[in-house]
């Protein structure tokens, strides 16, 4: 759920993060086709780091079964870089997450319902309170239309039989 609210988004890489990868890389002088090298050689130039690109990390930390010793392993960032990715994705996950449960804490039901329709209206739980409010007006004005053109007929058929 949380995840797909995080597509698409940047994350400011920590100043002691960066310097750790800026140290590995300056002191690495191995093959430069090593898993990991190209990402860190990228990762140096950076300041920012997307949602997409801390997961891919992730996974690779998570299915490594080496050595925290291994090339791989510190070419990814060693064991700062890891802690720095678990706790960046895990903040902005538990981020989303507060943010829903707080909506519906305050009575706004459905913040874990993805966008859906109802009676030919698309509604977006993710909407401002406003969007929500003149959307219900909206739908109550529809509701008092309909009632009025239900009576303004029954009034003209009752006026035309009276009339003749």
């Amino acid at each position: 759920m949380a995840n797909s609210s995080l597509q698409g988004k940047t994350f400011k890489i920590h100043d002691k993060v960066k310097k750790h990868l800026k140290k590995i890389f300056d002191a690495y002088k191995g093959d430069k086709t090593k898993e990991g090298y190209q990402r860190l050689r990228k990762l140096v130039d950076k300041d920012v780091i997307s949602y997409e690109q801390l997961k891919r990390i992730k996974n690779f930390f998570d299915d490594f079964n080496g050595s925290v010793d291994d090339t791989s392993y510190l070419l990814n960032g060693g064991s700062i870089m890891k802690k720095w990715v678990n706790f960046t994705l895990e903040n902005a996950r538990k981020n989303i997450e507060g943010k829903k449960k707080s909506m519906k804490d305050v009575g706004m039901d459905n913040q874990y319902i993805k966008t859906h329709s109802k009676d030919g209206v698309k509604l977006d739980t993710h909407d401002s309170d406003v969007k929500k409010i003149l959307r219900q007006e909206s739908i109550y004005n529809m509701e008092i239309m309909k009632s009025l053109i239900t009576n303004i007929s029954k009034n003209k058929k009752l006026w035309q039989t009276w009339d003749q």
